[in-house]
């Protein structure tokens, strides 16, 4: 173990004497980690407008008020044509209707988010108590369609609620006999509808939303940005860190340094411990400069820090491994850096570093899981975001952990001291 540790002494030793490596470890992962963080926060605070095709085949008080809750529910929609205008923001090139293929085809060349059909006869079904259907049409993105559904379901929960109280009142008055003509209570029933409309509207019970405990200092937008950046930074900048550990091992072959220390008392297995261990100690180091950074600037990471740790030890074991892995491959120095920064710079944005992976279609989101680091980002987003616990990220764990042994027993098998 003593070997090892010198090795591991030696290496970080001669790390820590570049200045550009010190920049590269400390500064640049600060500065990104800090301005993608706000940026991002700030975005994400603006909630930008979706287009919503609406085919209204009721044309009712009713269908109108459904579509008014609906913009009360969401005001980011808009709803065509109805919310169109001179600027032209529904994109209909002076149409003035839109008709069922016309909307599927804007769905599907993704001029709109989402297409609501209202069918003939909705006012009248609700009144009769009789079950309606409201159509909505969606691509399969992940996001932005969830946020039309979720406002017309809200909508709908308003009509439906009405039309429960109206249903119970005429229900009791016919059964106490107070209304026995069929007008009458027609008429009782539209009446209790309304004034449920009109008591649903006035939102007689909200919801306090206070932070059980310290809030963030930034606002939830900086929490939102940062609880982005900071985990998806630092697992980019571990990556730029570890992956250097290919051309560091190119760079010693060229330089005979491997090829001499095979002439040392130390084992082959002594010699890539100290190397490997040498290359976690700096990407664990990497990861604790961006989290310092997230701390610093008031973000909540979570409850479970254990949890949190023991993510970010797993994904940097497993890029230290696929380095290591990769190195075997590695012929010269210039390969070494041209191969670790473009893989870098593929696993990052795949993996969901630098944006969520949910915003991203499924078929990408399945393609993402390729990479390491869409499974700590996985881990990482619970842990802050959900407030989950270990139990909750075991399964990323033990893939990184997979990805790990793999890795290692890989590149054990194939190293050489000379390329």
């Amino acid at each position: 173990m003593r070997k090892i540790l010198q090795i591991v002494r030696n290496d970080l030793r001669l790390f820590f004497l570049s200045r550009e490596n010190l920049i590269s470890l400390l500064f640049v992962p600060v500065v990104m980690t800090l301005v993608v963080g706000i940026f991002s926060g700030n975005a994400a605070s603006e909630s930008p407008e979706m287009l919503v095709d609406v085919i209204d085949r009721d044309g009712s008080p009713l269908s109108a008020q459904l579509l008014e809750a609906l913009r009360e529910a969401n005001s980011s929609l808009i709803l065509c044509p109805l919310d169109n205008d001179t600027a032209g923001r529904c994109e209909l090139d002076g149409a003035g209707e839109i008709g069922p293929e016309q909307a599927r085809g804007r769905l599907e060349e993704r001029v709109t988010e989402a297409a609501i059909v209202i069918p003939p006869g909705f006012e009248t079904g609700v009144r009769s108590f009789e079950p309606v259907q409201v159509t909505l049409y969606t691509l399969e993105d992940i996001g932005v369609p969830e946020a039309a559904e979720q406002a017309l379901n809200a909508a709908l929960q308003r009509v439906n609620g009405a039309a429960a109280a109206a249903r119970t009142g005429a229900a009791l008055v016919s059964q106490n006999g107070l209304l026995p003509d069929e007008d009458s209570r027609s008429a009782f029933a539209k009446q209790v509808y309304d004034r449920a409309s009109q008591i649903w509207a006035e939102e007689p019970v909200t919801v306090n939303f206070e932070y059980a405990g310290d809030p963030p200092s930034g606002g939830p937008d900086l929490q939102s940005g940062l609880g982005q950046s900071v985990p998806g930074m630092g697992a980019m900048f571990v990556m730029f860190t570890v992956f250097g550990g290919m051309t560091a091992l190119a760079e010693e072959r060229a330089q005979w340094t491997l090829q001499r220390l095979a002439t040392a008392p130390l084992s082959r297995a002594q010699l890539l411990g100290g190397k490997i261990l040498a290359r976690f100690v700096l990407g664990a180091l990497q990861f604790m400069v961006v989290f310092a950074v997230g701390i610093a600037a008031g973000i909540q990471l979570g409850r479970d820090p254990l949890a949190l740790v023991l993510v970010a030890f797993a994904y940097t074991l497993s890029i230290t491994a696929l380095s290591f892995a990769l190195g075997t491959w590695i012929k010269n120095e210039a390969q070494a850096g041209g191969f670790s920064l473009l893989l870098s710079l593929v696993l990052a944005p795949l993996g969901g570093a630098w944006w969520p992976l949910e915003i991203v279609p499924r078929a990408m989101q399945i393609v993402g899981h390729i990479s390491p680091v869409a499974w700590a980002m996985d881990a990482f987003n619970a842990l802050i975001f959900n407030q989950a616990r270990l139990p909750d990220v075991v399964l990323p764990i033990a893939v990184l952990l997979g990805i790990t042994a793999v890795a290692f027993a890989w590149a054990i098998a194939r190293f050489r001291y000379e390329g």
